[in-house]
């Protein structure tokens, strides 16, 4: 054990893997089991057991020959663990805080919604074609710009200008209606409420009236056909 040094000269002389192996072999318990107890966390105690002998090999030149090396490598481990504690601390501050604004935001949302929700039918009936189309293919269904350009028959610039105006014009709907809000906000509570999953059986009993032209159809139903065709003409 006292040749610990002469080891690291070895190393650091010739690149003796072999000596740098017995290093470790030898000292390897003492830095994991230092690192395990000050961060209770096994992955990140093996993280730091490898990055205590990185630095081991990296400063092995510059090492004093009085050295005691397991008391350097003890030292070098809670170094090591701070940063990592330091490093840690810091990730956690930005996860909290990107959930509490997300939090916020999607709260803002929600009450944006429940706001304008009513009013949106009437506001998109408020558009030229071409702007509520834009909206339904960006928002409604959630399409890239480049496919919105794409159905549209313009391209990805034209796209998104289209759909910026449209939401400019959304918002001052709603504007003159007392609700103040930004494009931003109409966008994202549109992308993430206007779509809601529809009842499991109503894609098939839709399919089988549909195509039997509405033979099959209830009496109300045929009504309200016959109602939308007179609107529609």
């Amino acid at each position: 054990m006292n040749d610990d040094m002469e080891l690291v000269r070895e190393y650091a002389a010739r690149q003796s893997e072999q000596a740098f192996e017995t290093l470790v072999s030898r000292n390897v318990g003492l830095v994991h089991s230092a690192a395990l107890r000050q961060m209770r966390d096994p992955h990140l105690a093996e993280e730091i057991t490898q990055t205590v002998f990185i630095i081991l090999a990296r400063k092995a030149g510059s090492l004093n020959p009085k050295t005691i090396l397991p008391g350097w490598l003890y030292r070098t481990t809670r170094y090591v663990s701070a940063a990592a504690l330091k490093i840690q601390r810091r990730r956690e501050r930005r996860e909290q805080e990107a959930h509490m604004q997300a939090v916020i935001q999607e709260a803002q949302t929600d009450s944006a919604w429940e706001q304008f929700s009513p009013l949106l039918d009437e506001a998109m009936a408020d558009l030229r074609d071409k702007d509520r189309d834009a909206i339904v293919l960006r928002y409604f269904q959630n399409r890239s710009l480049r496919d919105v350009g794409a159905v549209l028959g313009v391209d990805e610039y034209a796209a998104q200008k289209r759909v910026a105006r449209a939401l400019e014009k959304l918002r001052a709907f709603f504007v003159k209606r007392g609700i103040d809000s930004t494009t931003a906000t109409i966008a994202k509570a549109v992308s993430d409420n206007s779509i809601q999953a529809a009842p499991a059986l109503l894609a098939k009993s839709v399919t089988a009236v549909a195509i039997a032209k509405g033979a099959a159809a209830s009496g109300s139903t045929l009504t309200l056909f016959k109602g939308a065709l007179k609107i529609m003409a």
